[in-house]
């Protein structure tokens, strides 16, 4: 299951988007926590989380081990706690989910980034709590460092496929390469789309 979902996330963690398997293994991730919940960080654990949704694909991610076993864990915070289910015969679609879904919602027309930090689009709450509460993906030096540094690439990149006086093999080249780091597969993503979107006039 980890291989499968591995692939389906192009190695890469579903949340922070960095690429896990060249330092980790890689978390199996529950979107809603299978063992116990908790509302908020500071709120108390509750028991049992939503242990029949174990095994069920859609509730199954692909992480890195800072976001899923450092920050996320068993945060599952919903606009309503009230009508957090309890067991398989309640009903998800009653719940309002906090926490964007990598995979079932769309997290760019949500989250956006301002160079290497994050931030919820239009004040987005579920976008607010993922980036700053859940994840905290604007807390992290070592993210942000690795952030920055390729962004500074992206850059030198674009710059160098825009000079009329580089070689053109060489402005093709850097071409090719801001062409790949835009794909689903390439590390920060999403960032790098920003980075590269013309802006307003």
């Amino acid at each position: 299951m980890k291989k499968a979902l591995d692939e389906a996330h192009h190695g890469k963690c579903c949340y922070c988007e960095s690429k896990v398997k060249h330092v980790a293994a890689g978390d199996v991730e529950h979107y809603r926590p299978k063992a116990a919940v908790q509302q908020a960080r500071t709120a108390p654990v509750e028991r049992p989380g939503y242990y029949w949704l174990a095994y069920e694909w859609d509730n199954l991610l692909f992480s890195c081990g800072i976001c899923n076993g450092t920050h996320k864990r068993n945060l599952f915070p919903l606009g309503n706690p009230e009508a957090r289910a309890r067991s398989r015969r309640a009903k998800l679609s009653a719940e309002e989910p906090l926490l964007v879904h990598p995979a079932q919602d769309e997290p760019e027309q949500l989250i956006g980034y301002r160079d290497e930090y994050a931030y919820a689009i239009d004040g987005d709450q579920r976008a607010e709590v993922t980036v700053n509460e859940v994840l905290r993906l604007n807390d992290r030096p070592s993210l942000l460092e690795r952030r920055r540094d390729h962004l500074a690439h992206v850059r030198r990149l674009q710059e160098i496929a825009n000079m009329p006086d580089v070689p053109p093999a060489l402005r093709a080249e850097a071409s090719a390469w801001l062409a790949r780091s835009v794909v689903a597969e390439a590390e920060y993503a999403s960032m790098t789309r920003t980075a590269l979107r013309p802006s307003s006039p």
